[in-house]
């Protein structure tokens, strides 16, 4: 994905956050009537399989970034790097590793991580980023 469409998906993002927040207001003047109480789980937790896609997608937009794909490099295609990476992910945060779900923030941060991350950095040395790790991104029930 490019620079360009990560800018359009996260400004569709946020203005969609937006429109929620500010339809969901109620009209000045008037008396909420029930209040909701959101726990954790529900606030925090992201499916096991969009976290996988969300945090494959990022490491190999990153590894692209850094000339890692193509002939005689790390992957060989697009293709490959999704399925060799997704299965590393799959280890770290799919419904066996976490039974309970993963925590939506821990995911954030894990994204956010790796595209700090510069080229020859510490996803050259390891196979992951400390912060996108089952002991990070699982749920603790």
């Amino acid at each position: 994905m490019s620079r360009a469409s990560r800018s359009l998906v996260t400004a569709a993002i946020v203005l969609g956050a937006l429109v929620v927040i500010f339809a969901c207001r109620p009209p000045p003047g008037s008396a909420p009537t029930t209040t909701t109480t959101l726990t954790n789980a529900e606030l925090g937790s992201s499916s096991n399989d969009e976290a996988i896609m969300r945090i494959t997608t990022a490491r190999c937009e990153r590894e692209l970034a850094c000339n890692k794909i193509g002939k005689d490099r790390a992957y060989e295609d697009q293709p490959t790097c999704l399925e060799r990476i997704g299965e590393l992910m799959d280890q770290e945060a799919g419904k066996n590793a976490c039974p309970s779900g993963v925590d939506a923030l821990a995911v954030s941060t894990c994204l956010l991580e790796i595209q700090r991350t510069p080229c020859g950095g510490e996803l050259e040395q390891s196979t992951n980023v400390p912060t996108c790790t089952k002991s990070v991104l699982c749920l603790q029930h």
